[in-house]
């Protein structure tokens, strides 16, 4: 797969692990922080796939988790942000196609959101 966000539109990759640590540094704003883990767990579809109360863990502080409340409202201000696809949902980070493209890797997307 060839990797194109348009004609004269200019790219570069990312450190996907990079991006997993940065979504769970506490430092960084969470909806930031959602938008690090949607790139860090990101498939070749643009998904980030995340168990039941995964994503609140990965954005929690000290061992604690977030809220389910508090979970929303950072995916609600990361789609507010465009940092997300309106899609997204905390078991679900969606990347919109022009923010986003892998050349390789398994394709395991979302069962909720099956489209971009």
């Amino acid at each position: 797969m060839a990797i194109s966000f348009g004609h004269d539109r200019s790219w570069g990759a990312v450190s996907q692990h990079e991006y997993r640590r940065m979504a769970q540094h506490p430092g960084h704003p969470l909806a930031y922080r959602v938008h690090f883990a949607a790139i860090g767990w990101a498939d070749r579809q643009g998904h980030a796939a995340f168990a039941p109360g995964r994503l609140a863990a990965l954005l929690g502080k000290e061992g604690k988790s977030l809220s389910d409340q508090s979970t929303r409202n950072a995916v609600a201000r990361a789609k507010e942000l465009d940092l997300v696809s309106p899609h997204s949902g905390a078991a679900c980070l969606v990347l919109p196609l022009h923010l986003f493209q892998k050349g390789k890797g398994a394709p395991v997307p979302c069962r909720l959101h099956q489209d971009r």
